[in-house]
């Protein structure tokens, strides 16, 4: 665990119109290790205030350093994200959360997110490969536009690498879209279709509070008992 530790900006990358990806160096080298789902707060802190927010660890751990992506909505502090440049110090505590991958469980797994929520899923996946451990895994991954699918080509190449089975849907498809996948919003229906052995998994839900929500709910409905439901959400 670390507290109010000081971290380096140190990369920024424009994923999507909408999300960008901000990676965190510890300033003194240390390594920090966490279960891939897990979260930390970071905070901004001038001499005037101190704003802190959770954001789910992209990266793969343990790691001295900390991917977040995070959609630039013009928050307290978003808003100075949007404007932070390389070097600029940020305080990191972690890691926090009850959101843990098991890996180890020896079952198969459903991973459902939701816009940003694919943070976590990326630390599971990646820390998967990390280890070379074979997941079974089937990912249902939902956005609003076409062009919001984060690590698009990432998740391409472990579905060709690694196996995974991977189902993203647009729910607000645009006229002249040049999208041809799936569209409208997860459902029970959906999941059905493309994971009939959903009740074999455990399911992993992340994302906006409806969209949690609503997966949970449709779950239950299909027969999944809650036991085998983890679910983070943001936003609320």
């Amino acid at each position: 665990m670390i507290l109010n530790k000081s971290y380096v900006l140190e990369k920024i990358t424009r994923l999507t119109p909408l999300v960008t990806s901000f990676v965190f160096r510890a300033k003194d080298g240390t390594s920090v290790d966490f279960v891939p789902g897990m979260f930390a707060m970071l905070q901004y802190k001038d001499e005037k205030e101190s704003i802190a927010r959770a954001f789910s660890m992209a990266n793969s751990p343990p790691a001295d350093r900390f991917e977040f992506l995070i959609a630039l909505i013009h928050g307290r502090l978003t808003s100075k994200l949007e404007a932070a440049k390389l070097g600029d110090v940020y305080l990191l505590s972690a890691p926090y959360g009850q959101f843990k991958f098991e890996i180890n469980s020896g079952t198969k797994f459903l991973f459902l997110a939701g816009g940003t929520g694919i943070a976590p899923f990326l630390s599971m996946l990646r820390y998967a490969k990390s280890v070379g451990k074979k997941l079974d895994c089937s990912l249902m991954y939902s956005v609003k536009y076409s062009d919001e699918i984060i690590y698009a080509d990432e998740l391409k190449g472990m579905e060709l690498e690694d196996g995974l089975r991977t189902t993203v849907t647009v729910t607000r498809p645009r006229e002249n879209d040049i999208w041809k996948g799936e569209t409208g919003h997860v459902n029970a229906d959906m999941i059905k279709r493309d994971v009939p052995d959903f009740k074999e998994r455990i399911s992993y839900i992340c994302g906006p509070p409806a969209f949690v929500r609503a997966l949970k709910d449709a779950l239950i409905s299909l027969g999944v008992e809650e036991k085998s439901i983890k679910a983070e959400m943001w936003g609320e």
